[in-house]
């Protein structure tokens, strides 16, 4: 008996494993084209080249997107390919800078400052201003950032640091997708809404009601118009 749920148990595991051997394999991939500055906006820094950030505006297989950079750096230019990873998939090891045991935690993070982010169309300076600074927070989580000029920009970055901080299990699933490059040189990922938002499932009991409820509307409009 014994020896017979040992060997279930191992053909159990065996078929896991190449179920997500295969789920691996078949993976959602995409091009993104950077299309434009979107509603990001400049950020002054100390001794070095404003930086650019917030949302930009880029196309994701065709389909217009507002998205942000995860790293400082200039790589949104241009077309590229990427792997669609799901919340799920970086707790199981995807994503750029999923390297260590806990560097998924940085996507929880950075997760959290995302659902803070406003991705209308168009911003007030505010707004936009806003956006940059939970985006500059987010390359400070997953790298490094150069220092900013501004104080009033840093005491904000401080406070949406202390936030992210208490956010280290973050549940991220819901609103957004980690798009990270396939080319092999390219240090490319960024993070972009999931769209078109996730239809909410009627269960199926409710149309049996409904049903039900539509057979009996008809039995007493019948007995009514008899009568």
């Amino acid at each position: 008996m014994d020896i017979t749920k040992t060997t279930i148990s191992k053909l159990i595991g065996a078929l896991a494993a190449a179920l997500l051997i295969n789920l691996s394999v078949f993976a959602e991939t995409v091009e993104i084209t950077y299309e434009g500055l979107g509603t990001t906006t400049t950020l002054d820094v100390k001794g070095s080249s404003d930086i650019t950030t917030g949302a930009f505006e880029l196309t994701i297989d065709g389909d217009n997107r507002l998205a942000v950079t995860n790293d400082n750096s200039r790589h949104y230019l241009n077309t590229w390919n990427a792997t669609v990873n799901t919340y799920n998939d970086i707790q199981n090891g995807a994503g750029k800078f999923n390297n260590r045991r806990n560097d998924k935690t940085k996507y929880s993070q950075a997760g959290y400052l995302f659902s803070l982010m406003d991705f209308s169309q168009s911003l007030s300076a505010t707004a936009a201003k806003y956006n940059a600074l939970v985006n500059y927070v987010i390359w400070d989580i997953m790298g490094s950032v150069p220092k900013l000029e501004d104080r009033s920009d840093r005491r904000t970055v401080k406070e949406l640091k202390n936030k992210a901080s208490d956010q280290k299990n973050f549940d991220w699933s819901s609103t957004m997708l980690v798009y990270t490059s396939n080319e092999r040189l390219a240090s490319r990922e960024l993070f972009a809404s999931i769209q078109p938002p996730i239809a909410t499932p009627i269960p199926s009991a409710l149309f049996l009601f409904g049903s039900m409820a539509l057979g009996l509307f008809g039995i007493a409009t019948r007995k009514r118009l008899k009568a």
